[in-house]
């Protein structure tokens, strides 16, 4: 591949890092600014539109890929992905590549809001990735007695595709350094952005939903990612009430989980004050309007915190290709 023109350096470092994400050490994110970012951003105008085209996008890539709703179903296991992607790049640079000790010692840092799977979870999930073909044996190191792992095309492809859906959706609402296409086909670009996400939970106990609770809870329940999507693409006002749908038999339908787990997140989201079942079978949501906002300034997070990592990404591996 080609040599590509360096990119800017002001996107080489997000406004709420204190130190390039590459060097990323304790006291490196600034959460203060990053929120602030983010709530201009949900502030600026627009932000409904952002969120329905935002949703839109991620739904569309579960709906055609059924690999995509195995691998990315819950909080969880979207970490798994993030530390295995670390892992194996950063693997004799300090890491000795993907290995069950090393991420139950990743997972046991914790974040504050607690630790995400005890060491038999994390065992159970490696095993399902390497049942489903995610993972496999990777050449042994020095120490034969450690397996060793990599990531196959049946992670990293349909990964690939969220990411694409994602990137998408915040170059409607943010700048970004180059088109999404030219960002994923540069060599070590997927892997360096979730390395990003990776050393921010290492080192500053950070996962982007530790001041948004509510989400933290749906993104922990099975198919509650997808579920959320559904309300927010759906979300309309109407004589000042908000309304949305999470139809539980169309749910199980395009993205092949089970309805009882929706029916199940909407029942505790009606329990907690988030919204009530106006129709049975999640044809009709009333939702309050601090749940439409709190979900609001969260889409406007995710943005600004992609957007700053995925360009200085960008300009990481560009540098390295164009000083090659």
């Amino acid at each position: 591949m080609a040599n590509l023109d360096p990119i800017p350096a002001r996107f080489a470092q997000p406004s709420w890092l204190r130190h390039p994400p590459h060097l990323w050490r304790p006291g490196t994110l600034d959460r203060v600014a990053l929120l602030e970012e983010a709530d201009r951003l949900q502030r600026a105008g627009g932000i409904e539109a952002i969120c329905k085209i935002f949703a839109g996008n991620l739904l569309t890539s579960y709906e055609n890929n059924r690999e995509l709703n195995k691998t990315i179903r819950k909080a969880v296991r979207f970490a798994l992905i993030v530390f295995v992607m670390y892992l194996h790049h950063y693997r004799g640079r300090g890491e000795p590549g993907v290995t069950y000790t090393r991420l139950r010692e990743i997972y046991a840092r914790g974040s504050t809001t607690g630790v995400m799977a005890t060491p038999t979870r994390i065992k159970a999930m490696l095993g399902l990735a390497q049942k489903l073909g995610q993972l496999r044996p990777a050449s042994a190191g020095t120490d034969r007695r450690v397996r060793i792992f990599e990531p196959t095309e049946k992670l990293t492809g349909p990964v690939m595709i969220w990411l694409r859906a994602f990137l998408e959706a915040v170059a409607h609402a943010v700048p970004l350094a180059r088109p999404v296409e030219t960002m994923l086909a540069q060599p070590d670009f997927f892997a360096e952005l979730f390395s990003y996400n990776a050393l921010a939970y290492m080192h500053d106990r950070f996962v982007l939903y530790e001041s948004f609770p509510e989400i933290g809870f749906i993104m922990s329940r099975e198919n509650g990612y997808i579920t959320l999507r559904e309300i927010l693409r759906t979300l309309e006002q109407a004589d000042g009430v908000w309304r949305a749908k999470a139809p539980y038999v169309e749910l199980e339908r395009r993205f092949h989980m089970s309805r009882g787990t929706v029916r199940n997140l909407v029942a505790e989201s009606e329990r907690r004050g988030w919204l009530r079942e106006e129709k049975q079978g999640g044809q009709a949501l009333v939702v309050s309007d601090a749940f439409v906002t709190m979900c609001q300034r969260w889409v406007a997070l995710e943005i600004v915190w992609m957007a700053g990592l995925a360009n200085a990404a960008a300009v990481r591996v560009s540098d390295a290709q164009w000083a090659r």
